[in-house]
């Protein structure tokens, strides 16, 4: 069975303003980030276990891990960062402490990601990346909601001029530039790659793994139309804006 990686131990400094507590735990309506987050995932039934890496405010969290557990009935455990590890370090703590198995399938996601996602989907397209030598498969998007606004702009003489203008537009990146959705599927070749990342300072897979793999031509991408991520204050309010309902309906649920 598969089993998911939930990176949550960030801190939420970003979202002060709005939000004192750990980022996952955000509030949309009456349900936190999280919540949202695991929707297309239990959706799939496919997840035999919840692994949750956690720093900040890591008793807050799991507490609410223990609602979802009786909400869910779902299996889940908690890997801690004594300090700051990074995304692939704390893995290899949790390899390390025997929580994780490099000879399993891992799907790796942040909870402050929502992405329409088809787990069935992905995983026949894994399976089939598998069988042509890839180690893995990054979840990209062909869509990304700019941060500010875009303006088609014309000469005019010796000025310009303003012929279009739409802020924070979602718009297409130029041809075969794609947007990482935060969403990465480690089969057992790219997991054991985990074991060799220092502990010393916070390594993250986009930087220790995901390039390495794709120069050996190891990596495949499952392509999605679109996902909104929750990173900055207006992100936030935008999610906020669209509610709970809006919200699920983005995530197919």
């Amino acid at each position: 069975m598969l089993k998911s990686i939930i990176h949550a131990g960030g801190d939420s400094t970003r979202l002060r303003e709005f939000f004192s507590g750990p980022k996952i735990l955000a509030p949309i309506e009456d349900k936190p980030l999280l919540w949202f987050h695991l929707q297309p995932l239990l959706k799939s039934k496919l997840i035999s276990e919840y692994i949750f890496t956690l720093r900040y405010q890591h008793e807050v969290v799991q507490a609410y891990l223990e609602k979802l557990k009786n909400e869910f009935k779902i299996l889940t455990s908690s890997i801690l960062e004594p300090k700051p590890l990074g995304r692939a370090g704390v893995i290899r703590l949790g390899i390390e402490k025997g929580m994780i198995d490099v000879d399993n399938t891992y799907l790796m996601s942040h909870p402050d990601d929502f992405i329409p996602i088809d787990l069935r989907e992905l995983m026949d397209y894994a399976s089939e990346a598998e069988r042509k030598g890839k180690a893995m498969v990054i979840v990209m998007a062909k869509y990304t909601l700019n941060p500010f606004g875009v303006g088609i702009v014309k000469k005019a003489g010796e000025m310009f001029e303003l012929e279009y203008f739409k802020e924070k537009p979602e718009l297409p990146l130029i041809d075969n530039h794609y947007a990482n959705t935060g969403m990465m599927l480690f089969l057992p070749d790219a997991m054991k790659e985990f074991k060799k990342v220092p502990l010393d300072k916070p390594t993250h897979p986009e930087h220790e793994i995901v390039p390495k793999l794709a120069k050996q031509n190891k990596v495949a991408v499952f392509l999605v139309d679109r996902w909104i991520s929750v990173n900055y204050q207006s992100d936030y309010e935008n999610v906020l804006k669209m509610g709970a309902n809006k919200l699920l309906e983005f995530l197919n649920v």
